[in-house]
This record gives structure tokens, C-alpha cells and sequence, in this order.
């Protein structure tokens, strides 16, 4: 297997996981309506890790794997923090 087989391999398998880890907190949120329990600095490290990931691939000029990999999880948890927040016990 040559090298950048690997390394393309390896960032697809992050991106799918990185929309995995969200799959159950976006369902939490959405069924119960209430953000109070999302750790803000888990979400702050989750955004931060998509971003340094999208610049790297672009750095690399892998704009498939950006386009394949558009944070769309993380884009909807934030419209669902912003929708909730302050919301709890109504």
C-alpha cells in the first residue's frame, strides 16, 4: 500500500468519525430540546479539530476531501445550541 493511499484512508475514516461521535448528541438535543448538558469545551475542541482538518486538506490541495467532509454535523449542533440555549426547564 503506498503512502498517500494510506494517509487519504486515514482522513476519510476521521471524517466519518468525527460525524459519528455527533450522531448521539444531535438526537439528545433535538429530542430533548435542551443544550444544558453539551460541554462547551468538547464542541469548542470539536470545531477547532474540523477546522485544522479542512486547512490541512487544503493545504494539501484535497478539496475532494474537504467537499466530502463539510462539517455538516458540527453546522447543525451549533444551530441547535443557538435554538435551545437558554430554553431549559420551559
Amino acid at each position: 500500500m503506498n503512502i498517500n493511499l494510506l494517509a487519504n484512508v486515514l482522513i476519510y475514516t476521521a471524517g466519518l468519525l468525527w460525524c459519528i461521535e455527533l450522531v448521539p448528541q444531535l438526537i439528545k438535543t433535538y429530542k430533548c430540546k435542551d443544550v444544558s448538558g453539551v460541554s462547551l469545551s468538547f464542541f469548542i475542541i470539536c470545531s477547532l479539530a474540523y477546522l485544522i482538518y479542512a486547512i490541512g486538506n487544503a493545504l494539501l490541495s484535497n478539496w475532494n476531501i474537504i467537499i466530502a467532509h463539510i462539517p455538516s454535523m458540527v453546522m447543525l449542533m451549533i444551530i441547535l445550541v443557538v435554538k435551545y440555549r437558554g430554553k431549559h426547564g420551559k
